[in-house]
């Protein structure tokens, strides 16, 4: 009996363990597939409607579309012939798109019928004109936002899917500081929450997030991001769409500088550093729901997080501009500097 109790408990004990035992799940690692590209100009515009379709924009007027998931881009013809940088664009569908131009002249064109004919929709013939970004929260609103002129920020609205444009008054758009800009780099320093709200970064001497509801009345809050010079900053920003607010940037004259990105927990409340810092100078981010995880990128190469920034993994040294994620999160696309496009895809490896 004796030995037969000690028998007992050891399966018991056994048993026990196995049941309580925690099952380790390794998390997806990203893969990026280099896809067959036509052009070799810089791409920084990233517009990705679902698995199938994206858009991406570029200099010397440089529009691409796939509707294969990437096997096959479609260069489109552009709405004139002065080689502007479309550094920013929104893809509504396959067939409609806005694409925004940085530099002069600063002009928007808006495209139904998959970019067989282009509309202007805006304008600015001002010698220092500079957009950076679209961003639309739904069918109808949008905003595009620019760097100073005249010491005015310039921020546009929509609320008819891009047909017409309106400059917001400087008196609801927090006075600028003597040197305070966005950044182009990736068309993505525009972010729209869970709850519609819209979030744009500025760099400069400070790091400054704007903040609106409806895109008419704006408010500025001074983050803990990197800043100091004109190049510094916040480059980009994104929302998970589930509660967190996530922003990097740097300075991209030193692309191997490490820093601290920030996140909000609170919609745009307050603004912490992550715990962690990314490998370098990062000219965009965005959240895939299919891992739970955030994927930052820029010259020097690409960073991964799980949780939030507590921790930043290096896992790939690519040259990338942007990049963007489908609705789902299941795939993605990137593209950098030398026209190369990449698709990105999870995997259990």
């Amino acid at each position: 009996m004796k030995y037969f109790s000690i028998i007992l408990l050891v399966v018991l004990f056994s048993c026990k363990s196995e049941k309580h035992k925690k099952e380790v799940i390794k998390a997806p690692q990203l893969v990026f597939e280099n896809l067959a590209s036509p052009v070799s100009t810089s791409i920084r515009g990233i517009s990705v409607v679902d698995s199938s379709t994206a858009w991406l924009t570029g200099a010397n007027e440089t529009i691409l579309k796939t509707i294969d998931g990437g096997i096959n881009w479609l260069q489109l013809n552009p709405p004139d012939f002065d080689s502007l940088d479309f550094r920013s664009v929104h893809a509504f569908s396959k067939s409609t798109a806005i694409v925004v131009s940085a530099g002069f002249p600063a002009r928007v064109y808006k495209t139904a019928n998959s970019g067989r004919t282009w509309k202007l929709v805006y304008e600015n013939n001002d010698s220092a004109a500079f957009l950076n970004s679209i961003a639309f929260k739904n069918q109808k609103e949008g905003i595009i936002m620019g760097d100073q002129l005249k010491g005015r920020h310039v921020i546009l609205r929509t609320g008819n899917g891009g047909e017409t444009w309106n400059r917001i008054d400087s008196i609801d758009v927090p006075k600028p500081l003597e040197v305070e800009n966005g950044f182009a780099a990736s068309g993505s320093c525009i972010a729209i929450s869970r709850t519609g709200r819209y979030f744009i970064g500025f760099g400069g001497e400070d790091s400054r997030i704007f903040s609106s509801v409806n895109g008419y009345k704006w408010k500025a809050k001074t983050t803990p991001m990197v800043h100091g010079a004109a190049s510094s900053g916040i480059y980009s920003i994104a929302s998970s769409g589930l509660g967190q607010i996530m922003a990097v940037g740097g300075d991209y004259t030193y692309p191997d500088s490490s820093h601290f990105p920030i996140i909000s927990f609170n919609n745009g409340k307050s603004w912490i550093k992550t715990k962690a810092k990314v490998s370098g100078y990062r000219s965009v981010v965005d959240f895939s729901k299919a891992c739970g995880c955030w994927l930052s990128a820029g010259t020097n190469g690409v960073d991964l997080s799980y949780n939030h920034g507590e921790k930043w993994e290096k896992i790939d040294s690519l040259n990338l501009n942007t990049l963007q994620f489908t609705p789902s999160g299941k795939h993605g696309f990137a593209a950098n500097s030398l026209g190369k496009i990449y698709r990105i895809e999870l995997s259990k490896d």
